[in-house]
């Protein structure tokens, strides 16, 4: 079990703390960073790879965790309906 980085955390409280929801990349940004996100930065992206290496049993078919392609990432935690 790998622990998440702390500054990584505040990207896995956003996502948890609205299940369900899709949240761009760009929204997770002002949500965790409080600021406009640049066209070229993909920390977020970083840091949601490093989150899934931490809390998904297989990072490269994440169950918790998932991309909506063009759109962003959304939590679906345990045992809700995908």
């Amino acid at each position: 079990v790998e622990l998440v980085p702390p500054h990584d955390l505040e990207e896995l409280l956003a996502l948890a703390e609205r299940p369900g929801r899709v949240l761009s990349r760009e929204q997770l940004f002002q949500i965790v960073r409080g600021d406009e996100l640049d066209a070229f930065d993909r920390s977020i992206d970083v840091h949601i790879s490093r989150i899934r290496a931490a809390v998904e049993s297989d990072p490269k078919a994440p169950r918790w965790i998932q991309t909506v392609r063009g759109v962003g990432y959304v939590f679906t935690p345990p045992g809700a309906e995908r």
